[in-house]
C-alpha cells in the first residue's frame, strides 16, 4: 500500500467514525452531513460555506491522481487547487524514508484533529512536522520476526556463543597460540659474595662450586624469561653478589667442563644504567644475537655463548659475556662489535678501558682440574 493510500484510509476511517458530528471546515457556518453536501453542493458553494471532510477526501484523491472531480462539486478555485497541491507536495516530501512514515501519519492525525479549525489547518499546511533524526531514531534497527523455525542444537549454540572477555580471553589466547621457543634452554642463577678465602685448596674448590644456586625453572620462551627476570631485582643486590643467566647444563663457574677453555668479555658499567644494560644483554643472549657472532664450523671444538653475569662491585657493576673458546680470535672480535652495535646508544661504553677480554684460566682464583 502506498503512503498516499494510507493517508486516504486514515481520512476515510476517521470520517466514518465521526460521521454523526462531521463538522464543516469553517467557523461561521452551520454543520452539514455528507448527504446534504452531495444533495445541495451548488447552494453550499454559492453560500461560501466550507466543504465536508468526505468531500475533501474525494477532492484530494482527484487532485493527486488527475481523476475527474466528484460530480456534485462546483469547479474548484485556483486558490483551492493550489492549497491541495501544496498539501500533497508536503506529504510526498515527508514520507521519503521509512523513519519518516511515522511523521507522515502524525501530520495526518493533526489534520483530522483540527479539521474544523481553518486557522489551524493553515498552520499545518505551512509548518508540517518534518523528520528530525534523534539519537534514538538513528540507532533504531528493523526487527525481523520469524516463526516455525527448528530449535538450535547445543553444538550450534556453542559455535555461535559470544567470545570470551578479559582474563578468560587472555587464557584462551595462550592456550590456542603456541609461543615460539628459544633455540637454547636457559636458567637463572644467584651467587652470594665470598666472605672469606678458605686456606685449603680442596675446600676452596668445593666452596666455589656450591655458591651458585639455581633460580626457578628452565626458560624456554620469552614468557618464562620475563616471569623470572621481572622477579629478580638486581638493583637490590649487595656488594659482590651476582646473578647469572646460562645455558641449561652449564654452571656459572670457570671450572665447569664447558667453561674451562673459554673466557669472557667484561664491561664496567655505571650503577645508574646497569639495570638497563643487563636487560638488553639478556635479550641479546636468549634471542641468539650473541651466539651468531662466535659460531664456528670446526669438527673438533666449536665456540658458543655459555652465559652472561651481573656482579656488583664497589663503585660499579661488572657485566660479563662468557664464551666457550678463548682462542677464537675472530669470534671474540665479532662478539664485541655485535654488542657495541646492538646496545642502545646511551649504553655504549665511551672509554675503551671500560671493557676487556680475559680467559678464565688467567684468573688468579682459577683452579685447574
Amino acid at each position: 500500500m502506498s503512503e498516499a493510500a494510507r493517508l486516504y484510509g486514515l481520512l476515510q476511517a476517521s470520517a466514518a467514525r465521526n460521521a454523526y458530528h462531521n463538522k464543516v471546515l469553517g467557523n461561521d457556518f452551520s454543520p452539514y452531513t455528507a448527504s446534504r453536501i452531495r444533495a445541495e453542493p451548488t447552494a453550499a458553494a454559492a453560500a461560501g460555506q466550507a466543504i465536508s471532510c468526505l468531500l475533501l477526501e474525494a477532492l484530494t484523491h482527484a487532485t493527486k491522481t488527475d481523476a475527474p472531480q466528484p460530480a456534485s462539486t462546483v469547479p474548484l478555485s485556483a486558490a483551492v487547487k493550489s492549497g491541495l497541491h501544496r498539501i500533497l507536495g508536503l506529504l510526498d516530501s515527508s514520507i521519503a524514508r521509512d523513519v519518516e512514515n511515522d511523521l507522515a501519519i502524525d501530520n495526518s492525525k493533526r489534520i483530522l484533529t483540527v479539521r474544523s479549525d481553518v486557522d489551524e489547518l493553515k498552520n499545518i499546511a505551512h509548518s508540517p512536522r518534518v523528520p528530525e533524526l534523534s539519537s534514538a531514531m538513528a540507532g533504531r534497527f528493523p526487527v525481523l520476526s520469524t516463526s516455525d523455525l527448528p530449535q538450535i542444537t547445543p553444538e550450534e549454540q556453542s559455535a555461535t556463543a559470544s567470545p570470551a572477555r578479559g582474563s578468560a580471553m587472555l587464557n584462551s589466547i595462550f592456550k590456542s597460540v603456541r609461543i615460539p621457543e628459544f633455540r637454547h634452554k636457559w636458567m637463572f642463577w644467584a651467587e652470594k659474595g665470598q666472605q672469606a678465602t678458605p686456606k685449603d685448596k680442596s675446600a676452596q674448590s668445593e666452596e666455589y662450586a656450591s655458591r651458585p644456586k639455581p633460580l626457578g625453572d628452565q626458560i624456554i620462551s620469552i614468557k618464562e624469561f620475563y616471569q623470572h627476570f621481572n622477579n629478580i631485582p638486581v638493583e637490590s643486590l649487595k656488594l659482590r653478589d651476582s646473578i647469572h643467566l646460562f645455558h641449561m647444563g652449564i654452571k656459572p663457574l670457570w671450572e665447569d667442563p664447558r667453561n674451562t677453555r673459554g673466557g669472557a668479555w667484561y664491561f664496567k658499567i655505571s650503577k645508574d644504567v646497569a639495570a638497563q644494560f643487563w636487560h638488553e644483554m639478556c635479550l641479546l643472549a636468549v634471542g641468539d644475537g650473541l651466539q651468531g657472532a662466535v659460531e664456528t664450523k670446526r669438527a673438533s671444538f666449536n665456540d658458543d655463548i655459555c652465559g652472561i653475569s651481573y656482579s656488583v662491585r664497589w663503585n660499579a657493576v661488572q657485566i660479563a659475556v662468557w664464551n666457550r673458546d678463548a682462542e677464537n680470535e675472530a669470534g671474540k672480535e665479532k662478539l664485541l662489535k655485535t654488542i657495541l652495535d646492538k646496545l642502545s646508544e646511551e649504553l655504549v661504553p665511551k672509554k675503551e678501558d671500560s671493557y676487556w677480554y680475559k680467559a678464565h684460566k688467567e684468573h688468579k682464583g682459577f683452579i685447574e682440574q
